[in-house]
């Protein structure tokens, strides 16, 4: 619904339709006044609501909570309310569907709101004690193992998790054996309980719940922080595909320096789909395995210019250099490589009555970044796509100097042919260009987004010896939450334990931001924010490498 005040004055009628014989109609009017409706009727339709969802469908009431959802996000101040009908809504009868909808909603809720919090976990707590479906009780078992460690008193949990050791399916028991560990992990008075427990579980009759306790078990007994980040609480962030690729290639070569690991490449953090009107009766496309970094990877391995340059770290997303109503279109994707950056430029030519030939993008040499190949397109027809490539070659000499401003120049031989036929004349052409807009490389394309799930842990882990401190005046924001949305798009680093939020009313704010850097390093960022006068930063880096340390840190200045 893209302007539900429009609809407000339909309020008094859509109330009527609540107790239509028709539940289609009932459905479809219950949540549009969900969406519709103010702060002061949430109260009064969440009741009318609670004795409506018994007389419904299972597809229906899964349409309800999702509108539930949405005025969750809506009237955050309401969460309370919301937390005590979903609860209830809950215990209900349902199939697998009503039940997802109803436990991603609370966990929407209680990610959102520190009030509703421990209430939810409390319910969903509630929920696992006789929960059918291992989907959600392995889902919910997470959330308690990231959650439930830093709450006030996280010991109310281990009961709730290990009853699913005892009773549950080997899924379910496997889960809960990571959940102990985490809490294991993080709660140092719970930790002689917590190896206890695993210990139990060392003589499951499931492989896979032996294995996970005995490893847990084993580098819990060792007591070393650094050892319980990287293992138990902030596990692998590089591709499985791609971790598979590089072992066998490995493995195939006469390579003699040991595997390494920061070669692999990482775990992009993708951003959420849109959201889909659950009324919508269409179908999402089938989901393709392969992602747009293993697309990108195999495409460039063809290009014989770009076979030695490793692989591939991070691609941007595709950015406009041209109007998209002009003669010819170019968009262009940076991929970004250990040591060289390869331009990739889609053309499209959309006169039909040229043909365009050995098309490339010329960029005119800056001072530090060196342009080492050009791969042009032989051939560009009336509106077909036509790809061209140019490499640069990262500045070596000055490793903090990563920016610049690229001035782009489109050039090609330009061929007359017939408009209905394509057939070019039998001329030879004559040479043109087009000036496109510049292309900026940033520090956020040297910045892969890796999230961390325990920031403190990770921060302890990567210790001071790399720390870089600066403050800073951030004069073109006035609001503490634009303050963040422009320092995590500069950065291009991922906003850890929903730090991305500011609280209303506040006039402080710690955000916390985690990422790997070219080259492998992991990169971790706490900066506190104070909004007096405009607002005022203190930025504090840490890294594995002082480059990378020191290219965050400067960043912003």
């Amino acid at each position: 619904m893209k302007h539900p005040s429009a609809v407000t004055a339909c309020n008094l009628d859509l109330e009527n339709l609540i107790t239509d014989v028709n539940r289609s109609i009932a459905t479809l009017a219950i949540t549009t006044l969900l969406k519709t409706g103010n702060e002061s009727s949430v109260e009064r339709l969440m009741k009318q609501i609670t004795s409506f969802m018994s007389e419904i469908s299972d597809e229906f009431k899964v349409v309800v909570v999702r509108a539930i959802s949405e005025l969750c996000q809506k009237y955050p101040h309401k969460h309370a309310v919301m937390m005590n009908y979903l609860s209830s809504m809950l215990r209900d009868e349902g199939g697998f569907a009503y039940k997802k909808a109803i436990v991603e909603c609370i966990i929407d809720v209680l990610e959102e709101s520190t009030e509703s919090k421990e209430s939810g976990l409390a319910h969903l707590c509630e929920f696992i004690e006789d929960c059918e479906h291992t989907v959600l009780a392995t889902k919910i078992i997470h959330l308690l193992g990231r959650e439930g460690p830093k709450t006030p008193n996280p010991s109310k949990y281990i009961r709730f998790i290990y009853n699913r050791v005892i009773l549950e399916n080997e899924a379910v028991r496997a889960a809960a054996v990571s959940a102990l560990a985490r809490f294991g992990a993080q709660c140092d008075d719970l930790l002689p309980s917590i190896l206890s427990l695993l210990s139990r579980s060392m003589m499951d009759e499931d492989d896979e719940v032996r294995d996970r306790a005995t490893f847990y078990y084993h580098t819990l007994n060792n007591r070393q922080k650094p050892l319980n980040s990287a293992y138990i609480l902030n596990g692998l962030t590089v591709s499985v595909r791609s971790l598979e690729r590089c072992l066998e290639e490995y493995v195939q070569s006469t390579a003699e320096e040991p595997f390494n690991m920061k070669t692999v490449p990482l775990v992009s953090v993708t951003n959420p789909e849109p959201s889909v009107d659950p009324l919508s009766t269409s179908r999402k496309p089938k989901e393709t395995t392969a992602t747009k970094h293993d697309i990108y990877t195999e495409q460039l391995r063809r290009v014989p210019e770009f076979a030695q340059l490793g692989n591939l770290f991070k691609s941007s997303e595709p950015i406009e250099l041209t109007e998209s109503e002009t003669e010819y279109v170019v968009t262009c994707i940076k991929h970004v490589f250990a040591k060289h950056i390869v331009l990739q430029f889609n053309c499209t030519n959309t006169l039909n009555d040229q043909i365009l030939e050995d098309v490339s993008v010329q960029i005119e040499q800056g001072d530090s970044f060196e342009v080492i190949a050009y791969v042009s397109c032989p051939s560009l027809p009336y509106n077909q796509l036509g790809t061209t490539y140019a490499c640069l070659l990262i500045p070596e000499d000055d490793l903090t100097d990563v920016t610049t401003s690229l001035s782009c120049t489109l050039k090609f031989v330009v061929k007359d042919c017939d408009p209905n036929t394509g057939e070019a004349d039998d001329d030879d052409g004559y040479g043109d260009e087009y000036a496109l807009e510049d292309c900026d490389i940033n520090v956020a394309d040297h910045v892969m987004k890796v999230p961390k799930a325990s920031f403190g842990s990770a921060w302890e882990e990567l210790g001071d010896e790399n720390e870089f401190e600066d403050t800073f005046g951030l004069s073109s924001v006035s609001t503490l939450q634009d303050a963040v949305k422009d320092i995590i798009k500069y950065l291009g680093m991922q906003s850890c334990e929903r730090s991305d939020k500011v609280q209303d009313g506040k006039a402080t704010h710690s955000l916390l931001l985690s990422g790997v850097y070219r080259g492998g390093h992991s990169v971790l960022a706490r900066a506190k924010l104070v909004l007096r006068d405009g607002v005022t930063m203190q930025l504090t880096v840490r890294s594995s490498d002082p480059i990378a340390a020191q290219v965050i840190t400067s960043a912003v200045g």
